[in-house]
């Protein structure tokens, strides 16, 4: 009789395989709901980061046309200044420098522009996109309980059915929970390889987000380097300006003169009698004084270079050509963002619209789920009848 009953007792766990298979596929395909939740719900964090911080692309792209700007307005007054003796020499050299220092700044304003003109379509595109991110995530969600609830529903029958003593009625239930798995597993496991290549799909849009966030954060560091030039450059120019105005002023010195003639009537006869004297004036700008040919004569030139050099040379003294301009090594984040922006709608936004249209495969598994924890239900009920 024993071995009798052995032979029932093996049957029966052999052909809960079945059961115990479906077991594990479900429990496999709850992980990677869960996982495609939490993905779907850190790519939308991830997104609204990525929305707010798209605001500092116009930033850099206003500061870069500031510095282009300083830069132009720095190398013109250099070459006006360089007429003067004392630092010609300096300002023709420091022009050069920030003459090959704006190349590259010329070159990082115009992909500047061009990642301005995606940037407002992208972002609209993520604030498009973002409340379906949310229905997708209440869907994932209902799925992920429902699925929870199935493992729970199928774990309790198959405990129960296993705590049952070999009986016909063992073997019933047996045969009808195996049924039931055999229907349900093939229909989870066509889920969840649709579910993979969705989560592949993020997979891929959650890196092409890091990505951009990474280079988005990195404008932050940019905004810095350039503040650092505009920080050396905005005192020279300054300066620049302070000579160049004294450039234009006008200097005049005295040199000389006649004696004022009036005229009086004496016994009906004009006479003439000295009055008054008039002063000789010399007057020049400063640059005329500077490139000199002036038709003047040497004590007069010596007047003129003495008052000259009364307004020059304090702003000469405050003027510091021997500057050093901070590197900006941040603009090559400016190439690599526009590469990636121009993909960001390909690889991002589009596998989660992607992930939209499959919303309906997620919500018939979650009806077919409802419907298998029914058909469980029933078999763990009967199962606990024939316990008590």
């Amino acid at each position: 009789m024993s071995t009798v009953n052995s032979q029932i007792t093996d049957a029966v766990t052999t052909s809960m395989n079945e059961a115990n298979k479906l077991m594990h596929d479900v429990s496999t395909t709850e992980g990677n709901t869960a996982k495609l939740e939490a993905d779907v719900k850190t790519v939308s964090q991830d997104l609204q980061t990525i929305d707010n911080d798209l605001t500092m692309s116009k930033t850099i792209n206003t500061k870069l046309k500031d510095l282009d700007s300083a830069l132009s307005e720095a190398v013109e007054l250099l070459e006006v200044v360089s007429i003067i003796p004392e630092i010609g020499t300096e300002a023709s050299e420091l022009k050069n420098v920030l003459s090959t220092f704006k190349k590259p700044i010329d070159e990082a304003l115009d992909v500047s522009n061009k990642v301005e003109k995606v940037v407002a379509p992208i972002r609209n595109a993520i604030e498009k996109v973002e409340p379906k991110v949310k229905q997708i995530d209440e869907v994932l969600l209902k799925l992920m309980n429902a699925e929870n609830q199935f493992i729970a529903t199928l774990g309790g029958a198959i405990n129960c059915i296993n705590s049952l003593p070999s009986s016909t009625v063992k073997t019933e239930l047996v045969n009808e929970i195996d049924t039931v798995a055999g229907k349900v597993d093939p229909v989870v496991l066509t889920f969840d390889d649709a579910q993979i290549k969705i989560l592949n799909g993020i997979a891929e849009a959650t890196e092409e987000v890091e990505k951009i966030k990474h280079l988005v954060m990195g404008l932050v560091s940019l905004e810095n380097q350039i503040n650092a030039v505009m920080n050396v450059l905005n005192p020279l120019i300054s300066a620049l300006n302070s000579v160049k105005n004294v450039l234009s002023h006008t200097i005049r010195v005295p040199y000389g003169g006649y004696p004022k003639v009036c005229y009086k009537h004496v016994l009906g006869v004009k006479v003439p009698y000295p009055c008054g004297w008039h002063t000789v004036y010399f007057s020049f700008s400063v640059e005329q004084i500077i490139k000199g040919g002036l038709s003047v004569i040497g004590p007069v030139m010596d007047l003129l270079n003495k008052a000259m050099n009364a307004v020059l040379q304090p702003v000469l003294r405050a003027l510091n050509l021997n500057i050093h301009l901070p590197s900006i090594p941040g603009l090559s984040i400016l190439n690599d963002l526009s590469e990636d922006l121009n993909s960001f709608i390909m690889k991002a936004i589009d596998p989660i619209n992607n992930l939209v249209n499959e919303l309906n495969v997620f919500e018939n598994i979650y009806n077919d789920v409802e419907g298998f924890i029914a058909e469980v239900e029933k078999i763990n009920k009967a199962c606990t009848v024939q316990l008590k």
